[in-house]
């Protein structure tokens, strides 16, 4: 073991992993991959040719001295986390093993070696007080690169989370290093026969039982900090009495004596072992707090609580280490790993098994969100259905607590849960609020979606100018209107966000964006809109420049810039394609443009843009009404008062034949004739969005469907989503109501469930007679859909026609639940068209682009992947502040006590 510490080794662990390294990179990717990694092949060939030269001036010394051992975990640290942080690609497309994690390993295996020299040198008699330096020194290594970076050109919370994970790391392999040599050196004789002193008793008591309990139960005080309603700590959600009760056994296993049954104690060695997965998985989880641990016990002894996985981990792997050795002599080794192994697994099996089971719960839960031919009715089981939301809830959180963790999320756990819950498909955060609505009655608004950090409050930077200029494109024949934006934060804050939303009229299209980015206009990318989301949320959260502009719903649009520093004048703009004249309305502010009154239809593969002229020469329709009453059945609504309020509107309307559908997360139908004697079930939460698509789309041609939806608290109903087409079959309104206590009707968009004032009676506007198909008598142009056979997007030549046709495509994919098909965006893209797939988007710099479009290839190539929302980017200061804010934290809870 000596000799590996010599000068004569120091070459061979240092300069021969990195020319292995060099090696496999070139045979396997060739010579032009190794030009991207120049300059770090440089400076680790220097480094490694430098510390083998001065190996080589102390070969005659038989052990190299400890600050050679620490200087080379330093260098080979820097590497790391440089590779970490910087390098972005994590797996090869070419193999399973890229070059960056050849690179890192070959750094690690330096960095190892260099603490286990560290650990070496400090174990002899004469150095054992120099331990606590050489500790100091292997956390200060990764915290002072960070710290320098920092003050250098700025860091996030990326770079500051790989900082505590080596820094904790480091220590932790010293430690176990350091007690290896220190039991070899003493030759301590391996043996649980003999009984435990009373010291050793207490101290396992004390270590391996209270300390566990005392840190789930100090992580829970902290529940108060959780986020949307969650009963979570600090560190995660360790909330469930599982990691109590598994905690508590595992610590009196480990106080039983030894016993001289040979089956019993293999029985015992076994639970045992169990009990070693779940501490692993604490260790596991607590490793990048572990420096954190380390000051806590400076200050107040109680850092002890965040260290303690790392104390139970080594002292029960000792436990075991004996236990190994004592059963030896009765049982062969083959056996004593296989029951090892078994123990192991034991816990993560069935932990799997109750995840899968909960698997086939959710997507019966699913079905009751999206509207089927055959009616959903496969049963639900709640009590697992609220765990899956919860875990779901915690693996989609944005925003992460002071420690790089998700207050709702139990770390790892969660994140497993949701992969095979989900079986690798997607999920959105609205979703997961959308089922919470439907099945426990949540009361989530869900008529705002916020992109941005809440903290980031957006009505402090208004509109301050709009102009248009408009050409003629003869090629397209089409008219291009730019229409260019002066935005103005008007206070002394800054961070502002400008925000608004715009309606286009049938026809008019969006085809450029830009946006002013440090004096400089930059083009907008127009990319995938779940990537555009993801990237512009996250460099929102950034505090960088973003512009963003995509469809909320059918022909709005809404358009987002973002930062805005104090009195900070900004411009943007977009490019509309369009025929006809219009006027644009932009917060308040009016823009004419200009076009052709007289317009001809215009027809492509399955649609036909009729122009206000055209719909002159039409026949008027007239169809009749039906009713419809969608009664809201949940758990807390009073549905025998909702009954009289029908009751008493059909009186007063002089309405005798209509449906009545009481909507829980089921529908039951019945006739308005029988609704005194209905049969029907409070439960879950109010399903408007199934009732309405089952109207919309079972209603027959003849007559048009009046919904009213009757409830007591409408914001909290699972509201209608991708209406469009359905909807736009009857065009003699564009609403659905909600039926107030005196009787008169809110109306509700179609397009984007806003109530719209309060109307007596239900409008029902003029129609006209296209070929059997119904057409609204506004004025205004109307793309009318006919039948479509084929599926895939070819280009008409012109590029306004394309525009109509990408239009038609995207409606009937958001009717057939393909909103997000890979066609569309791929012919958005060869366009240059904004639909309803896509978004415009501006970026700051060449990184963020980069990553913008790396995620977009991720989602294309893969329909089932989604983005990893990345940790929130603190600024220096909270890094500087952060260890002194826990220790006030845990101070100010003391207190408390």
């Amino acid at each position: 073991m000596r000799k590996l510490f010599s000068p004569l080794f120091l070459s061979l662990f240092v300069l021969v992993p990195q020319v292995a390294a060099i090696g496999y990179v070139h045979f396997s990717f060739g010579l032009a991959y190794l030009k991207g990694f120049l300059l770090t092949i440089l400076l680790m060939l220097l480094s490694g040719i430098g510390l083998s030269v001065y190996a080589y001036t102390k070969r005659k010394e038989e052990v190299l001295p400890t600050k050679i051992f620490l200087l080379i975990s330093f260098i080979y640290t820097l590497f790391i986390i440089w590779g970490a942080v910087y390098a972005l690609e994590s797996f090869s497309p070419k193999g399973f093993v890229s070059p960056k994690l050849v690179f890192i390993a070959s750094y690690m295996l330096s960095v190892l070696y260099g603490i286990v020299g560290t650990a070496y040198n400090t174990t002899t008699p004469g150095a054992a007080h120099e331990a606590v330096k050489y500790v100091l020194g292997l956390i200060a290594i990764p915290f002072l690169w960070f710290i320098g970076i920092n003050l250098i050109g700025g860091m996030n919370s990326n770079m500051f989370m790989i900082t505590f994970i080596v820094a904790g790391a480091y220590v932790m392999l010293f430690f176990i290093v350091k007690l290896f040599f220190i039991w070899k050196r003493n030759e301590e004789p391996i043996t649980t026969d003999a009984k435990p002193s009373r010291k050793y008793s207490i101290a396992l008591f004390v270590i391996a039982f209270c300390f566990p309990l005392a840190g789930l139960a100090l992580n829970q005080s902290f529940a108060d900090m959780g986020n949307d309603g969650f009963s979570a700590g600090l560190f995660g959600d360790f909330s469930h009495p599982f990691f109590f009760i598994i905690a508590a056994i595992n610590g009196l296993l480990l106080l039983i004596p030894p016993v001289k049954n040979k089956e019993l104690r293999l029985a015992l060695f076994y639970l045992k072992s169990i009990g070693y997965s779940y501490i692993l998985y604490f260790f596991i989880v607590f490793l990048p707090i572990m420096p954190l641990g380390f000051i806590g016990l400076i200050f107040y002894g109680l850092g002890v609580l965040i260290l303690t996985p790392a104390m139970v981990t080594l002292l029960q792997g000792y436990h075991l280490l004996k236990e190994w050795k004592t059963l030896s002599q009765w049982w062969n080794k083959k056996r004593l790993a296989a029951i090892f192994s078994l123990g192991m697994i034991t816990l993560p099996l069935s932990m799997g098994t109750a995840f899968m089971g909960d698997k086939g719960n959710f997507s019966a839960a699913t079905q009751y969100l999206q509207y089927q031919e055959t009616p959903a009715n496969e049963s639900v089981n709640l009590t697992k259905l609220k765990r899956t939301l919860k875990n779901l809830k915690g693996s989609l959180q944005v925003t992460r607590g002071e420690f790089g963790f998700s207050s709702g999320n139990t770390p790892i756990l969660s994140s497993i849960y949701s992969h095979l819950v989900l079986d690798n498909k997607i999920i959105s955060h609205d979703s997961v609020l959308r089922l919470e609505n439907l099945f426990f009655d949540a009361g989530h608004n869900l008529g705002e979606s916020n992109l941005s950090d809440p903290s980031i409050v957006d009505n402090r930077v208004r509109l301050l100018s709009a102009s248009s200029e408009t050409r003629f494109d003869e090629q397209n024949s089409v008219y291009k209107s730019w229409i260019h934006l002066k935005l103005e934060n008007y206070t002394d804050t800054g961070n502002g966000e400008y925000q608004t939303e715009f309606k286009l009229p049938e026809g008019a299209y969006i085809s450029d964006y830009y946006l002013d980015v440090l004096g400089t206009r930059k083009e907008g990318l127009l990319t995938d809109r779940r990537a555009a989301l993801f990237i512009y949320r996250k460099i929102v959260n950034t505090r960088r420049d973003p512009g963003l502009l995509h469809y909320i719903g059918k022909n709005i649009l809404e358009l987002r810039v973002f930062p805005f520093g104090p009195k900070e004048i900004r411009e943007t703009g977009f490019e509309i394609m369009h025929r006809e004249p219009f006027t644009l309305t932009l917060d308040h502010q009016s823009i004419a443009l200009n076009g052709a009154a007289e317009q001809k239809e215009i027809q492509v593969a399955g649609a036909v843009l009729l122009s206000a002229a055209q719909k002159n020469l039409l026949q008027a329709a007239v169809r009749a009404p039906k009713y419809y009453f969608v009664i809201d059945s949940s758990k807390n609504s009073n549905v025998a008062w909702h009954i009289r309020q029908i009751q008493d509107y059909v009186k007063a309307n002089g309405i005798t034949d209509a449906k009545v559908i009481f909507a829980s997360y089921k529908l039951q139908e019945q006739p308005l004739s029988n609704i005194k004697n209905a049969v029907y079930r409070a439960e879950g939460g109010f399903n408007l969005n199934m009732a309405v698509h089952r109207i919309l789309d079972k209603n027959d041609i003849d007559t048009f469907p009046i919904i009213i939806a009757v409830s007591d608290n409408m914001p909290k109903a699972v509201f209608p989503q991708n209406t469009e087409l359905l909807s736009g079959k009857f065009p003699e309104s564009a609403y659905y109501y909600g039926l107030n206590h005196n009787l008169t009707l809110t109306p509700y968009s179609f397009a984007d469930n806003r109530p719209q004032g309060t109307v007596a009676k239900p409008t029902v506007e003029p129609i006209l007679d296209y070929h059997g198909v119904y057409v609204s008598d506004n004025g205004k142009s109307e793309l009318v859909l006919t039948d479509m056979d084929k599926r895939s997007f070819a280009s008409t030549g012109n590029l306004y026609q394309d525009a109509l046709l990408l239009d038609a495509m995207s409606r009937r994919a958001s009717s057939s639940g393909e909103r997000n098909s890979l066609e569309l965006v791929r012919a958005s893209f060869r366009t240059r068209i904004l639909t309803p797939q896509t978004a415009f988007i501006v970026v700051e710099t060449q990184e963020q682009e980069k990553e913008l479009l790396e995620v977009q290839e991720r989602l294309l190539n893969n329909p089932d992947a989604t983005p990893t929302i990345t940790l929130d980017e603190p600024s220096m200061q909270v890094c500087m502040v952060l260890i002194l804010a826990v220790v006030l934290i845990i101070h100010r809870k003391k207190l408390k006590v």
